[in-house]
């Protein structure tokens, strides 16, 4: 359907479309920003290129005024206001500046540990570069936020956090964790810890972490890595005091991922505990509002077109959104139609790799602090799951782990760079520790992934979605490098040694040209940036630093084994 004949659409029919709305569940409560006649109007009639826009804006009155100004706009134009009539009541009460203020952290240095101990003079000044970004990263919510949260999408916190960059304007969760680790090797202590005190508090309020810091993510989380976040924090900080104040708040996010996402997988008889990314909504992505509507309204049945909004919620929870993992057929065929998107049926391999991880370190924890009841209790399901990751995902064929999907009974055999999340996870009988490093070192040469030029491509179909070819994400080269690294198999390990110089290589280069760093990097050639999506290469960026800088951490210090130096 053409776009003037779904906003004509969308507009003349936005009561009855409101009613069905409202029989379903909603991204959040906000009048505004998650659901109600004014959202749907407002974003519907595209004032803005990114629909993203609108929803980060401030009211300028309170809520039930803004409610009512709206009221008597549609009621002056008969319920179906001109494009501009719509665009004129945004600028009037809607405002784009006030909620976040730049801060400099105060435990910002120039030149940290690590820079001191790189020898190469093209490392060194590519690090202290990427280190000299945090501070343009760094922002804290503004009074006006604190004072009127409800004339906000803004999720207020207390300490100030680092932004992804580009149309991210607020912090994430997923990507926090990245950050993080190019936080403490920048040394900066403060800053890494209320990052993650950001996060547990949004544990503490919500139940679970939220996609990013807007309201309208209240619907969904993303892959669950805060426990890892504590380890990172407590190992550099020796903050063990940390633990003990926070392990209750650690066992509440898990417990929402436990409850909420796991579903049960019966082979050869036997029932096997799994977990899939899901939302708590079936209505459109307030932040993605017509396009999900554009995207949904293709379907056939009412029924189709809700289900259609929950996957894309969830491929938005996964961090994919979005991908030919949650895009496929009825045969399972990978596509890049997004009607096609079918992410709850999809059981993850490094959402599962994550969790194990998360068990391992609840587990260490509570040993610490003797608190043997809940030790055993991740203990057991440390056992369940890599028993499940085992019996479910790995492919003793291919040697790899492979998603499952659950309508069809069958792995997914075709390439992602998740695949190999359990191998950094530690997720089989550490008695084949090398031997699953062989085999995927033998898997990734099938798929020629050591001859890209750009980095470790997320998946080999070119389907223009931005999680796919050709584009390299830095949070797989991380978890891939470093899962070849731990498996102890030398060839592994060689792999891992040039796969990291690849990267780095390929992000010094794109800095050098461009002067900043993105978010996604093309594989086929080094030094590119990536495409694709749903909106345009953003720079900035927080992830793709921390991700760097760990790498370079890990293989280009002189003090290190792992030392190989730049060419």
């Amino acid at each position: 359907m053409k776009l003037m004949k779904l906003i004509l659409f969308a507009v003349t029919f936005v009561t009855t479309l409101q009613l069905i709305f409202a029989q379903h569940k909603q991204s959040c409560h906000s009048p505004i920003y998650c659901q109600g006649d004014l959202l749907h109007v407002i974003q519907t009639a595209k004032i803005f290129n990114d629909s993203k826009t609108f929803v980060d804006m401030a009211m300028i009155n309170p809520v039930n005024e803004t409610l009512q100004k709206f009221q008597t706009m549609m009621a002056e134009n008969d319920d179906n206001p001109s494009r501009a009539q719509i665009k004129q009541f945004v600028f009037e009460n809607f405002k784009t500046i006030g909620e976040l203020e730049e801060w400099y952290p105060r435990d910002y240095k120039a030149e940290p540990k690590i820079i001191k101990e790189i020898q190469d003079p093209v490392i060194r000044a590519f690090t202290q570069n990427i280190i000299s970004i945090w501070p343009t990263l760094t922002r804290r919510v503004s009074y006006h936020v604190f004072d009127h949260p409800e004339t906000h999408s803004l999720i207020p916190v207390e300490h100030p956090f680092i932004i992804p960059g580009g149309r991210f304007k607020e912090y994430y969760y997923w990507d926090s964790y990245w950050i993080l680790k190019g936080l403490l090797l920048s040394d900066m202590m403060e800053t890494s810890k209320g990052l993650v005190q950001n996060l547990l508090s949004m544990v503490e309020r919500f139940g679970f972490i939220p996609n990013g810091g807007r309201i309208y993510y209240l619907n969904r989380s993303q892959p669950p890595l805060l426990s890892l976040m504590v380890a990172d924090y407590v190992k550099f900080s020796k903050d063990f005091e940390f633990i003990r104040q926070n392990i209750n708040t650690l066992d509440k996010e898990l417990e929402f991922w436990l409850t909420k996402r796991v579903t049960k997988i019966t082979k050869d008889g036997k029932v096997y505990e799994l977990a899939h990314y899901d939302s708590e909504s079936d209505t459109p992505r307030p932040e993605s509002y017509l396009e999900d509507v554009e995207t949904c309204i293709q379907l056939k049945t009412e029924e189709e077109r809700y289900e259609c909004y929950t996957d894309l919620k969830g491929g938005a929870e996964s961090g994919w959104d979005f991908s030919s993992r949650w895009l496929f057929d009825k045969k399972g065929y990978p596509t890049g139609d997004l009607t096609m998107i079918n992410t709850r049926r999809n059981i993850p391999a490094d959402l599962n790799a994550f969790l194990y991880r998360a068990f391992k370190v609840l587990n260490k924890f509570n040993l610490i602090l003797q608190n043997d009841e809940m030790a055993k209790f991740y203990q057991d399901c440390m056992e369940r799951w890599k028993e499940a990751i085992e019996a479910i995902l790995w492919n003793e064929e291919d040697g790899t782990w492979y998603d499952y999907d659950l309508k069809l009974q069958k792995q997914r055999r075709h390439y992602f760079a998740s695949n190999l999340t359990p191998l950094w996870a530690g997720a089989f009988d550490e008695s084949k520790r090398v031997e699953k490093g062989q085999r995927s070192v033998q898997y990734l040469k099938k798929y020629g992934i050591d001859q890209y030029r750009g980095g470790i491509p997320t998946s080999l179909f070119p389907t223009g979605q931005q999680w796919d070819f050709p584009n390299a994400w830095s949070p797989y080269q991380n978890l891939i490098i470093i899962g070849l690294e731990k498996s102890e198999d030398p060839e592994a390990q060689e792999l891992a040694k040039h796969l990291a110089h690849v990267w780095v290589n390929s992000n010094i280069k794109a800095f050098h040209e461009n002067k900043v760093m993105f978010e996604k990097y093309s594989a086929e050639s080094s030094g590119h940036f990536g495409g694709g999506g749903e909106y345009h290469i953003q720079a900035g960026f927080g992830w793709s630093n921390g991700c760097v800088l760990e790498l370079i951490h890990l293989y280009f210090r002189a003090k290190t084994r792992k030392y190989i130096g730049f060419h």
